[in-house]
């Protein structure tokens, strides 16, 4: 009521007035002043002082607990920041988003145009590996997002190409256990115990040093143990015989013969001893249907036969009689 009726009592120049005198006694406003005012008059009563307190804690709202277990940065009503009043001048959360979802296609499409094409002059040729460069390596990304599966590093070497004898060939083999394929003869090996790639890798290459060290350490060669190929059974493709391929001596004797039955049906055909197959399935259905018609009949009558037959009645005595 306070406000209502300053506001219906005041005047611009009223206003002015009280602005200007703010000013001269260095605050931006009479709002500042008087704020400043009773924050520093020490003179009020105590009763007003904790009216003003309570007002002003009203007006504020309690502040959220952050240790509290019912606390969310999310929720509005926990977030206390101040926002700008809408005006019904802005577009809906939908909107801004299918505007990001522009925005950035647009970024990659200028990324397309004008940075990509720079990445020509960077290029290298490829150049095969050579006899030293035996580890295969393979990772795992997914395009910039964060995955589980990322830092998992693979592989793959073959134990011919590491330049040992055969016995220490054979030996690093049956160390590798079922690591090793016999149908590709490589050793696969992968790890994914450390957090990033680099660290990794560098596991798995100190334990291809371990394996060839422990292949070349004369001490035990491993002669006297089997390789043992079961974590692998090897299942038998079928194969074409060679017996039944087609060979030109073959294909030849097959035209013979075809040319040769050729000749006996057409044989057959002028003498009139061919058997139309079509014309002997007509008269069977014929003959099956004249049979049927001919048990239908037997059946009508016989039940005609066995059919009691009543004399005609010869007047009232007759009747009577009955």
């Amino acid at each position: 009521m306070m406000n209502k009726s300053f506001a219906e009592s005041v005047s611009t120049e009223g206003l002015q007035q009280l602005d200007e005198l703010a000013k001269s006694n260095g605050h931006s406003s009479i709002d500042q002043y008087l704020e400043s005012f009773f924050r520093d008059n020490y003179q009020l009563a105590s009763e007003d002082r904790t009216l003003l307190e309570d007002l002003n804690k009203v007006d504020a709202g309690e502040r959220p607990n952050p240790s509290s277990f019912w606390f969310d940065d999310e929720d509005p009503e926990t977030n206390t920041n101040e926002h700008d009043e809408f005006n019904e001048d802005d577009i809906t959360s939908m909107a801004h988003g299918k505007l990001d979802e522009v925005r950035e296609m647009r970024h990659y499409a200028r990324l397309a145009v004008w940075e990509m094409p720079l990445l020509s002059k960077l290029a290298k040729p490829f150049v095969p590996p050579t006899d030293s460069q035996v580890l295969r390596w393979r990772y795992t990304t997914y395009m910039g997002e964060a995955h589980p599966a990322e830092k998992k590093v693979v592989v793959q070497f073959a134990p011919d190409d590491l330049k040992l004898t055969p016995v220490q060939t054979d030996k690093l083999k049956k160390l590798a256990g079922p690591r090793y394929n016999p149908e590709t003869e490589f050793v696969k090996m992968s790890c994914e115990s450390f957090e990033h790639q680099a660290q990794n890798k560098r596991y798995l290459s100190k334990l291809v040093d371990d394996l060839i060290a422990a292949a070349k350490d004369p001490a035990d060669t491993f002669e006297d143990v089997p390789l043992d190929l079961r974590h692998h059974p090897i299942k038998k493709q079928p194969k074409f015989p060679k017996e039944w391929r087609l060979t030109e001596e073959r294909r030849l004797q097959l035209e013979e013969h075809r040319r040769g039955i050729a000749g006996a049906e057409s044989a057959r055909a002028e003498q009139g001893l061919l058997v139309s197959g079509q014309q002997v399935i007509n008269e069977y259905l014929v003959q099956k249907m004249v049979e049927e018609q001919e048990e239908r009949t037997k059946l009508q009558a016989a039940e005609m036969a066995t059919v009691p037959r009543f004399p005609r009645s010869s007047g009232p005595a007759s009747r009577a009689r009955r």
